[in-house]
């Protein structure tokens, strides 16, 4: 397989058929039929089922072959980068996935510092739940990722590193009718609608099973969204609650006046081990062994209770 020819299927994959893969490649339509055909011919296997408008549907090999065809460029491209890093020290590319958990703050400080030190490397960081940051980071598209690992298991030859926990809070709009209520209990949170995650129905199982073990009714109107925007929009105009990690909500919590309102009581609630998660089989390249220095550092100087400072503050009135 060439890597050309991997590029050339993910792109189809990604845009769906072979006109929309065709012009995002320049290439014609034509061309780019032929390439899959020659793929095709050397695996011995079909890839695609086609029908008429150019429009492509992954075979089950297709489908098996996408993880390694992304794992095998994002391979080429890391050994790319690092070998630009060890050339000269002061070029190439850091990637990094960000969970909600993971405090904004140590993140921005810490490239804040890593980009004064090597002005000349790009740094991208890319947010998401932490669950699929770690199928990225296993593929080799990440150099590490700082996220909040809670109940999953990570895959062999990978380790983390954890820097502070936290726990979820109940976060409302403050025109909420619980809102000015203080000692509140879970009955009072009985009847109302949530906002939960879409691709983390753990959360929603957290929720319910802590409803269930009191004997009480459980959340009905459930909305799931993973549209961070659109959620708050929604929180913010309905009487919608939410299970988050403070470090989601804090720029709306620090606004004057608050943007929303964090209820007092416990319940629901998720620990999250916010942690920075890397390679431990092979070494990260120079820059981004830098920057995961730098997180460190920055989160040694905010200290180990960051995480229950933040979930405190959001609790104050």
């Amino acid at each position: 397989m060439e890597h050309r020819q991997l590029e050339r299927f993910l792109a189809v994959i990604d845009h769906g058929s072979l006109v929309a893969a065709a012009r995002h490649l320049h290439l014609t339509q034509q061309a780019l039929s032929a390439s899959l055909a020659n793929l095709e011919q050397d695996l011995g296997v079909r890839l695609f089922d086609r029908s008429p408008g150019g429009i492509t549907q992954p075979t089950a090999h297709g489908q098996a072959l996408v993880r390694h065809a992304r794992a095998q460029l994002a391979g080429a491209e890391r050994a790319r980068q690092e070998l630009l890093a060890l050339s000269d020290g002061r070029s190439g590319v850091v990637t990094v996935g960000l969970g909600e958990s993971f405090a904004g703050d140590i993140i921005a400080e810490a490239v804040r510092r890593f980009r004064e030190a090597r002005p000349g490397i790009r740094v991208n960081l890319i947010e998401g739940y932490s669950e699929k940051l770690r199928h990225r980071l296993y593929d080799g598209e990440f150099d590490f990722i700082a996220a909040g690992v809670s109940a999953y298991e990570l895959a062999e030859g990978f380790t983390r590193e954890v820097i502070y926990s936290t726990n979820d809070v109940i976060a409302v709009r403050p025109e909420h009718p619980l809102a000015p209520r203080r000692n509140l209990r879970l009955k009072d949170l009985e009847g109302y609608a949530w906002l939960v995650p879409y691709s983390r129905p753990a959360d929603l199982d957290v929720i319910v099973g802590t409803f269930v073990a009191e004997h009480l009714e459980p959340p009905r109107a459930i909305v799931g969204s993973d549209a961070y925007r659109i959620g708050m929009q929604l929180l913010l105009a309905s009487d919608l609650m939410m299970m988050v990690s403070p470090a989601l909500i804090a720029p709306e919590l620090a606004r004057r006046p608050a943007a929303l309102k964090v209820l007092g009581i416990g319940r629901p609630t998720v620990q999250r081990n916010a942690s920075l998660i890397y390679p431990a089989e092979r070494p990260l390249t120079p820059p981004a062994a830098l920057l995961l220095e730098a997180v460190r550092a920055v989160a040694r100087r905010y200290g180990t209770n960051h995480g229950k400072h933040r979930a405190r503050v959001a609790g104050e009135d």
